[in-house]
């Protein structure tokens, strides 16, 4: 087998740590702990809202997707977010928008993230 370029996989539940694959793999470890992680939420918050705007067509209810968007910005802000509060916002919103291919790609990924900084 030969390998041109690089390779990676994604390591989901408990695990923890990069994993790559190939000679010119490289992998770089992300702290989903720290005020970068916040930030990077807030962007990807920033960036949902933006596409819930652009395609509004496609959605049932894209007041309801956006007033879970700023709820999501809310709690997270807070000194302490109520983790299931949380939660429940962002799997309301990942249904929301589950209907539209990009967007509800880009929803569960944003899950992933809120979820790994919630904990």
């Amino acid at each position: 087998m030969t390998y041109d370029g690089n390779h990676g996989v994604v390591i989901q539940c408990s695990s923890s740590g990069p994993v790559a694959a190939g000679p010119k793999a490289t992998a770089d470890q992300v702290d989903h702990m720290g005020e970068a992680s916040l930030r990077e939420i807030l962007e990807q918050l920033r960036a949902t809202r933006q596409r819930i705007e652009e395609n509004r067509s496609q959605l049932v209810e894209p007041e309801l997707a956006l007033e879970e968007v700023d709820d999501i910005v809310d709690l997270i802000q807070q000194e302490r977010p109520d983790r299931r509060r949380v939660m429940v916002k962002v799997d309301r919103l990942v249904t929301r928008l589950s209907g539209v291919g990009g967007i509800a790609r880009n929803a569960w990924g944003l899950s992933q993230l809120i979820n790994q900084f919630a904990r």
